[in-house]
C-alpha cells in the first residue's frame, strides 16, 4: 500500500512537471549560411545574435538552433534552456559561416518543425533569419530553375504554412537586407501572427531580434532615461542589457556610489556578453538610482523580477493601415505574488501612460485612465499612418516604483503594391499582394492606371495579382496608381496605395526612394522576358513573384545564363534610318556570349589581321633572303682570309642553306 502511494505521488509529480514544461515557451532559431551572407553580414553578427538569444531566454523554456543552405544542420539540439544549454550555444555558434550552397527555405522549415502534427500545449515560435530568395534548383536552364524555385515557394505558402498555423506555430522573419523575398518573408509572419522585420544593415540584426523577443518572452521593465534607472525595494532582481561599441567597457554605478565592472568580484552580480553587448544580472539589488557608464543606445533595457508585476493585454504583431477595425486597445493591470490586485485605493494612486513610437520618434502619447469597474487601465491607438516596425509601451508610475511593458509590431497596408523590373531589363510588372489574412480575393476590385490609362490585371491565386506593363510605349515616363475597393470582414474597404513612378532608366516609389542594390554573383538574375523601352539600369522591387535562381555559389561563369546584350535592348528603329544610326552608334559593351551578333566582326577582324601578318612576314622573309645572297656574293670575291665580323651571324645559315 505504501509502495503504491509512493508511485502515485511520483506519477503526479511527473505529470505536474510535464504540465509546467508544456506551459513554457518553445523558440527555434533558423539561420541562413548561404554564400551571399559574406556580403550582407560581413562581420558575421549572426554569431552574437545567436548568443544573445540564448542569454535572454528564460530558464525552463525550450529552444534549439539550426543552420541551413541547401541542407539543414542542427547546430544546438532542441532542449531545455539552462546554463549547460547556453554554454553549448556559445561553443557551437562559432561554427556559423557563409559557405553554404543555395537557399532551401521550405526544407529548413520542414526540418525544424518536425513535431507540427503533435498535440503540444505550448507556444511554439520559429525565428527565420535569411537574406535570400528561394533558391534550390540545379536545373540546366534559367526557365527550369525558375519553375522549380517557384514550385517550392508556392508549396511553402500554400501547403506548409497553413499546416503550421493549424499546429499553433508562430513564424517570425528577420530579413537581412532588402534584397530578400520580402513578400514571402512578410507573408510567413503575418499569416501566422508573427513579426516581420528588415535589417537594412547588419548592425540592426541584434536590436531587431530583441523586438521579436519582446513578443516571444514576457519581460517586465523599468524605464531607462538616458543611462539612469530606478530600482525600488519590491524588485528582487534586475538584468541590464547594454549595447555598445566593440570591446568597450561597461561600468555599473550603484546608488551608494559603488562601481562595478566585469572584473568585479561580487557574488550577487553575473556578467555575460561579448564585444557588442553586455548583460549583467544583479540579485537583491540596492534600492535607489542606478547608472550605466557607456554611450546611450536606444535598445538598452532593464528587465526586472518582482512580486509586484505589471501585465498588459496582447497587441497584434501586424496592424493594417486603413482597415476599418484599425483601433487597437491596450489594458494594463497588476498582480502581487501571482494574485491580481483589486485594491482600488492603491490603483487610483497610479499614473499610467501609453507611448507609441517608431525608433526614436514619439508618434503618440496619451494617458490610460483607471477603469473602476474592471480594475485596470486602458487606452486605444487609432492612428497608424506610418509603415514599418514600431513599438507601443505601457508605462506605470507608482511614485515609489515604476514599471513598463513594450510590444513590438509592424504596420502594413491591407494590400501591398510593388513595382518589379528585372535588373537586366525585363517586362515591368506591378505585383499586388493581399497582406491581410482575411481579405477575400472575390471581395475586392483593383484599378491600376499608368498615366490615367487602365491596365489589365491578372489574378494568379493565393492572394496575388499581377499587372503586366509590357504595352507601355518606349521613352515615356509613367505615373502608376493603384486603388482598391471592396469589403473586408463585412466592412467597406477603400484603399489608395502610394503612387509609383516608372522612368526611363530608373524605377522609384514617390513616398520612398529605395537604395540601389549592389550586384553580387549570388544575387544576379536572368529575367524571364524583356521589354526594350526601359533601360537596364534600374532599381528592382524587393518583392518578386518568382524567386531568383542564383546558381553562382556552385556554378562557374560558363554555366550562367548569358546576359542580353545592349544591341538586343535597343528600341526598334525604322529601316530607312537603321543604316545611318549604325554608322554613328557603336556598341562597346563587353561580349558575354559566343552567340553575340558582334562576334561576326570579331572573326572578320581576326581574318584580316592574320592576312596582314602573313603578308608582312613574307615581305620580311624576301628581304632577308636577298640580303643574305648579296653578302654571299661579296664573300666569294673577297680576297681576305678572315670574314667580316658583321657576317658571322649568317655563317650558320650559310651552312644550312641547301642551295649553297
Amino acid at each position: 500500500m505504501k509502495k503504491s502511494l509512493l508511485l502515485l505521488i511520483a506519477f503526479s509529480l511527473m505529470v505536474m512537471g510535464t504540465q509546467v514544461q508544456a506551459a513554457g515557451q518553445d523558440i527555434r532559431l533558423v539561420v541562413d549560411i548561404s554564400g551571399s551572407m559574406n556580403r550582407t553580414d560581413p562581420n558575421n553578427l549572426r554569431i552574437p545574435t545567436a548568443n544573445m538569444l540564448a542569454d535572454l531566454l528564460p530558464d525552463g523554456s525550450e529552444a534549439g538552433v539550426w543552420t541551413f543552405a541547401r541542407e539543414v544542420n542542427m547546430l544546438v539540439k532542441h532542449g531545455l534552456v539552462n546554463d549547460a544549454w547556453r554554454d553549448q550555444v556559445q561553443e557551437e555558434a562559432e561554427k556559423i559561416n557563409s559557405v553554404g550552397l543555395y537557399t532551401h527555405i521550405d526544407h529548413a522549415i520542414e526540418t525544424v518543425t518536425w513535431d507540427a502534427d503533435w498535440d503540444v500545449d505550448k507556444d511554439r515560435h520559429l525565428i527565420l533569419l535569411s537574406d535570400g530568395l528561394v533558391d534550390l534548383s540545379q536545373a540546366d536552364t534559367q526557365e527550369e530553375r525558375s519553375r522549380e524555385n517557384q514550385a517550392s515557394r508556392d508549396h511553402l505558402l500554400r501547403e506548409r504554412l497553413p499546416q503550421l498555423v493549424d499546429a499553433g506555430y508562430t513564424l517570425h522573419t528577420l530579413a537581412l537586407s532588402d534584397e530578400a523575398d520580402q513578400d514571402l518573408m512578410a507573408t510567413l509572419a503575418q499569416r501566422s501572427g508573427g513579426l516581420h522585420a528588415i535589417a537594412y544593415e547588419a548592425d540592426d540584426l541584434m536590436p531587431l531580434l530583441l523586438q521579436i523577443l519582446n513578443r516571444v518572452v514576457d519581460s517586465e521593465q523599468v524605464p531607462l532615461e538616458g543611462n539612469e534607472f530606478s530600482i525600488d525595494p519590491l524588485i528582487n532582481e534586475f538584468t541590464a542589457l547594454v549595447f555598445h561599441q566593440p570591446d568597450a567597457e561597461m561600468v555599473l554605478h550603484s546608488p551608494s556610489g559603488e562601481s562595478y565592472t566585469r572584473e568585479s568580484d561580487q557574488s550577487n552580480l553575473n556578467w555575460h556578453g561579448n564585444a557588442r553587448y553586455t548583460l549583467v544580472t544583479v540579485k537583491e539589488p540596492e534600492a535607489g538610482d542606478w547608472q550605466i557608464e557607456t554611450p546611450a543606445h536606444p535598445d538598452n533595457r532593464i528587465t526586472v523580477v518582482s512580486d509586484l508585476k505589471l501585465h498588459t493585454s496582447s497587441f497584434p504583431a501586424t496592424v493594417y493601415r486603413g482597415f476599418p477595425d484599425k483601433e487597437q486597445t491596450l489594458k494594463a493591470w497588476f498582480t502581487e505574488e501571482g494574485q491580481r490586485i483589486d485594491r482600488r485605493e492603491f490603483l487610483r494612486l497610479l499614473d499610467a501612460q501609453m507611448q507609441h513610437h517608431q525608433d526614436d520618434l514619439l508618434l503618440t502619447e496619451k494617458n490610460m485612465p483607471f477603469a473602476e469597474d474592471n480594475l485596470d487601465f486602458r487606452a486605444s491607438l487609432t492612428d497608424f499612418d506610418e509603415l514599418g516596425e514600431q513599438q507601443v509601451t505601457v508605462l506605470v508610475d507608482g511614485h515609489t516604483f515604476q514599471r513598463q511593458v513594450t510590444h513590438s509590431f509592424n504596420v502594413q497596408d491591407v494590400v501591398a503594391a510593388n513595382l518589379q523590373l528585372p535588373e537586366n531589363g525585363g517586362t515591368p510588372k506591378i505585383v499586388l499582394r493581399a497582406q491581410h489574412p482575411q481579405l477575400d480575393p472575390d471581395q475586392v476590385d483593383f484599378q491600376v492606371t499608368a498615366n490615367g490609362e487602365a491596365q489589365p490585371i491578372d489574378y494568379r491565386g493565393d492572394g496575388e495579382w499581377q499587372v503586366d506593363l509590357a504595352n507601355l510605349e518606349p521613352g515615356r515616363e509613367y505615373l502608376l496608381e493603384v486603388e482598391a475597393e471592396g469589403k473586408l470582414k463585412g466592412e467597406r474597404l477603400n484603399l489608395v496605395l502610394p503612387s509609383m513612378r516608372l522612368e526611363e532608366g530608373s524605377v522609384r516609389a514617390l513616398d520612398r526612394q529605395p537604395e540601389e542594390p549592389q550586384e553580387t554573383e549570388e544575387s544576379q538574375q536572368t529575367p524571364p522576358d524583356f521589354v526594350p523601352n526601359i533601360a537596364p539600369q534600374v532599381i528592382p522591387s524587393p518583392v518578386l513573384p518568382t524567386p531568383s535562381a542564383s546558381q553562382t555559389e556552385e556554378a562557374s561563369e560558363e554555366e550562367q545564363q548569358p546576359a542580353q546584350s545592349e544591341e538586343e535592348s535597343d528600341p526598334p528603329v525604322d529601316d530607312e534610318t537603321a543604316d545611318e544610326e549604325g554608322l554613328f552608334e557603336m556598341d562597346f559593351s563587353p561580349i558575354k556570349s559566343w552567340d553575340d551578333p558582334r562576334m561576326l566582326w570579331v572573326y572578320v577582324a581576326l581574318g584580316l589581321a592574320n592576312i596582314l601578318l602573313f603578308t608582312l612576314a613574307f615581305i620580311l622573309y624576301r628581304r632577308f633572303i636577298r640580303r643574305r645572297k648579296e653578302r654571299h656574293d661579296a664573300q666569294v670575291h673577297d680576297d681576305e682570309d678572315t670574314p667580316e665580323i658583321d657576317d658571322l651571324e649568317f655563317d650558320l645559315d650559310d651552312e644550312l642553306d641547301p642551295g649553297k
